[in-house]
C-alpha cells in the first residue's frame, strides 16, 4: 500500500461513481474493483481507483487513435 493512501468504503463510492451501494457492493464481489473486506465491510484503496480510472482512460484514447487510421 502507498505510504498515506486513503481506503475509501462503499458509501463514498457510491457518492463518488454517482450508483447505488448495492451497486458498489456487486463490483466488489464480481472483481470489478480490488476491494477487500474488513469484518463484514468492503474497503477499497483510492490508489486502485485512480489506476482503474487512469487504465479506462488510456485505453479510451488508444481506441480512439485506431479509429484515425
Amino acid at each position: 500500500m502507498q505510504n498515506g493512501d486513503k481506503i475509501m468504503n462503499v458509501e463514498e463510492l457510491s457518492k463518488f461513481f454517482g450508483v447505488s451501494n448495492q451497486t458498489i457492493w456487486r463490483w466488489c464481489k464480481s472483481g470489478k474493483l480490488p476491494a477487500f473486506k474488513i469484518g463484514s465491510q468492503w474497503k477499497i484503496r483510492q490508489s486502485d481507483i485512480n489506476k482503474i480510472i487512469s487504465q479506462k482512460i488510456e485505453k479510451k484514447k488508444a481506441d480512439n487513435q485506431a479509429k484515425l487510421f
